[in-house]
């Protein structure tokens, strides 16, 4: 493994960093079936956008994006980051992007979402991880309700792709659930 940071079953996750910048990742973010239910893929992607977005995290305090490298080989296979971090009121947002499609379907998400949401209680001491889904991505809605997550609500037409405005599930967990669910395990 390459300076893991949280380590799962099948992957683990490293700080995003300059090193991490390719062709493969920068097309990922052109890719209109990659990004299908996320902001991407609508303005092009290039190198350039892609090192001043990596340069702009070494000073944020409300992002902190990784790669998702799989353990097999340490490939770079995806992104994920923990976002819209509000430190008064204690809440982000979860984001992934499995850019190499031979990594869907795999559990990739599930397995990141659950390192996240620990590290998020555990160790940024956040009360409030939430998730936006498009209603589209089944996928993506099992991984949230997998992880713990409640649906919320729906923001209405809230992403324009493809031609058509998009309505997306918001989902969230609590610190007390997170921590109801983990005695439950400890107990089994």
């Amino acid at each position: 493994m390459v300076n893991p940071f949280l380590s799962g079953k099948k992957i683990y996750l490293t700080p995003l960093s300059l090193k991490d910048v390719s062709s493969r990742y920068i097309d990922w973010l052109n890719d209109s079936e990659v990004c299908r239910d996320n902001s991407h893929a609508v303005f092009p992607n290039t190198k350039a956008k892609t090192v001043s977005y990596i340069k702009s995290l070494e000073n944020s305090r409300d992002e902190i994006a990784f790669a998702i490298r799989w353990k097999v080989n340490d490939l770079h296979i995806g992104n994920t980051a923990i976002q819209k971090i509000d430190r008064i009121n204690r809440s982000a947002e979860l984001a992934i992007l499995i850019g190499d499609k031979k990594y869907w379907g795999k559990g990739i998400a599930s397995e990141v979402y659950e390192l996240l949401i620990g590290y998020g209680f555990n160790t940024l001491n956040l009360n409030r991880i939430a998730s936006g889904q498009t209603l589209a991505n089944k996928g993506m809605i099992r991984v949230c309700e997998k992880s713990g997550m409640k649906k919320e609500g729906i923001l209405r037409q809230v992403l324009y792709k493809n031609g058509e405005y998009l309505d997306a599930g918001i989902y969230s967990i609590l610190k007390k659930e997170f921590e109801k669910t983990q005695k439950e395990i400890k107990k089994k």
